[in-house]
């Protein structure tokens, strides 16, 4: 019998992609979430669970009967009390696996990142929950590619400009929402026992800006154009959009030299990650 899968965090892009994966497979579902509306839009075939992060009461009965938990919170001002909450609640009512999205920032200096930081501490505490009954794998993804929706997109599309602080030809390493989504599916289906307490590391590829341009040039059809921006222009360009001051600083400099593909990604993914190219190809009309 296929192990029931509870989600948390099923509506974003990775999330979502996840939650697609599974149900191509047959694997039963359960969502959890603030807006089953916005759920029964996308999947009216799943179960759902209708809750917040300020009650979980509706989780905890919900979750009985489930097997696994993947575990995507957004949250980071509440992120290491929200995961342990929800961990223990799991364990708790017999969950075997979590499966949690966490970030590549954990490996960095102690202290060193607000991101990394947090992250850092929803694992411990995860860890440390006593006498859990079941296994945690955690998911650490470096840059998303997904970053360029958001924060770049509005000037690749009307001035043609990528802009960042990297020097032209210096390396960064990214990773597509697809093969998060698509590796915590297959470690969700795959036997528990097989990946235990793993922590994977998923850089997918490194790039260039000059290599990024190229691709967005090929994909949109357009001209575009890199220009190397000082760390104190990018800080601004994120406050203005209304990002917090410790996160606009992590992102300034966040994942610095941190450019080594994930030699074993294709290994658990089942396939070659994508590359910058053919993650732009599922999101080619926005930046045309």
């Amino acid at each position: 019998m296929t192990d029931k899968v509870f989600i948390v965090g099923g509506t974003g892009h990775i999330g979502e992609r996840c939650v697609q994966q599974l149900l191509n497979n047959n694997v039963p579902v359960t969502l959890y979430t603030r807006s089953p509306s916005k759920v029964q839009a996308k999947f009216p075939q799943v179960a759902m669970v209708e809750g917040d992060y300020n009650d979980f009461t509706p989780l905890e009965r919900g979750i009985q009967g489930h097997a696994r938990l993947f575990l995507l919170v957004a949250d980071l001002a509440g992120m290491p009390k929200i995961k342990e909450t929800i961990a223990t609640l799991a364990y708790r009512a017999g969950v075997k696996q979590i499966v949690d999205i966490s970030s590549l920032a954990v490996t960095l200096p102690w202290r060193s990142t607000f991101l990394g930081n947090t992250h850092r501490l929803a694992e411990e505490a995860i860890h440390a929950i006593p006498q859990r009954s079941g296994t945690y794998v955690a998911l650490r993804p470096t840059m998303f590619m997904t970053n360029h929706l958001w924060i770049d997109v509005q000037t690749i599309k009307k001035e043609g400009v990528l802009r960042h602080t990297a020097d032209v030809d210096e390396l960064e390493g990214f990773i597509s929402n697809h093969d998060i989504a698509d590796l915590a599916a297959n470690v969700l289906q795959d036997s528990i026992e097989k990946h235990g307490d793993a922590t994977y590391e998923l850089t997918g590829c490194a790039l260039t800006p000059r290599q990024r341009v190229a691709a967005l040039e090929k994909v949109a059809g357009r001209k575009v154009e890199y220009v190397q921006i000082s760390p104190k222009e990018r800080y601004e360009k994120l406050i203005g959009m209304g990002m917090p001051h410790v996160m606009a600083m992590d992102l300034v400099s966040l994942f610095k030299g941190v450019n080594t593909v994930s030699l074993g990604l294709p290994i658990v993914l089942g396939r070659e990650p994508e590359s910058f190219e053919q993650w732009l190809e599922h999101y080619k009309d926005v930046f045309q």
